[in-house]
């Protein structure tokens, strides 16, 4: 173990590496993987490295025990991250200025702006932030026993953690009103059918699949599916001529050597086998 990932270790996040997938466990399950101040920072610096390792081509977030994380947690106290010296204003323009630059919402911008692909595998309660965790990730598979809830209303609170930006990619938007208006859980079983996640398994088989498709991505052309993946989330916010000149500059720019893996493969008639670099 790297000395960050013993880092991380301690503050609730376990991390490891297996044939190139990035398996990242929030390990808080006595309290259902909430996130405190140092599981945040951790999962930022384990995403960052995910990102930044050639070796490691997709990822996975899960949850050890019964839960994959019950949102932020609130036995915390208020934490604020501006030195005392650089404050200004009354606590209130203090505490928006706090959350402008060091807010959760930073978890779902670095997966989301990650170039490499994310798998959710959910495995229990999702709640507020831990729900948009698993939002932020390019695939989600729950299990039966999986519960997507945007909390926040009932706790007299606004979305939180990016989540009006991800309920409304995720789903329509009277679906979207309907998790973040009443705060009520949604099961596995509804999420795949709203579209809120691609599958929904038998609790035991949750990890094998989410270990299936992540092992899957890592096996295809790095370079290429995070072209996609950015073609994909870019193009929400696009026009048509914008996603064009985007297409076009890729083509341009290409993959690198599996770009020619891919061709002679084709030719061959056989599998190739991208490299990722």
């Amino acid at each position: 173990m790297s000395d960050a990932a013993a880092g991380w270790a301690d503050a609730g996040l376990a991390f490891r590496v297996e044939d190139g997938v990035a398996w990242l466990v929030l390990d808080r399950p006595q309290v259902r993987n909430a996130i405190h101040h140092p599981l945040r920072n951790a999962l930022l610096a384990a995403i960052e490295e995910v990102r930044a390792d050639p070796d490691i081509r997709a990822a996975v977030v899960t949850g050890n025990g019964t839960a994959f994380c019950a949102g932020a947690d609130l036995t915390s106290p208020p934490h604020i991250e501006i030195p005392p010296d650089r404050q200004r204003g009354a606590l209130a323009n203090v505490a928006r200025e706090d959350g402008r630059r060091f807010g959760w919402w930073r978890l779902a911008r670095a997966i989301w702006e990650n170039e490499k692909p994310f798998v959710a595998a959910v495995n229990g309660p999702a709640y507020g932030g831990g729900c948009n965790l698993a939002l932020a990730c390019d695939l989600v598979l729950a299990a039966e026993s999986a519960r997507f809830s945007e909390v926040f209303v009932n706790r007299g609170l606004p979305l939180e953690g990016a989540a009006a930006y991800l309920l409304t990619r995720s789903l329509s938007p009277v679906r979207a009103k309907e998790m973040a208006l009443f705060g009520d859980p949604v099961d596995g079983r509804t999420a795949a059918e709203w579209g809120l996640a691609n599958r929904c398994v038998p609790d035991a088989e949750l990890l094998d699949l989410a270990g299936s498709w992540a092992r899957r991505l890592a096996a295809g052309p790095s370079i290429g599916i995070g072209h996609v993946k950015g073609q994909v989330n870019d193009a929400l916010e696009q026009t048509m001529e914008q996603v064009a000149k985007a297409e076009v500059t890729l083509l341009g720019l290409g993959i690198g050597s599996d770009a020619q893996e891919a061709m002679r493969a084709f030719a061959e008639r056989r599998e190739p086998r991208f490299t990722g670099r």
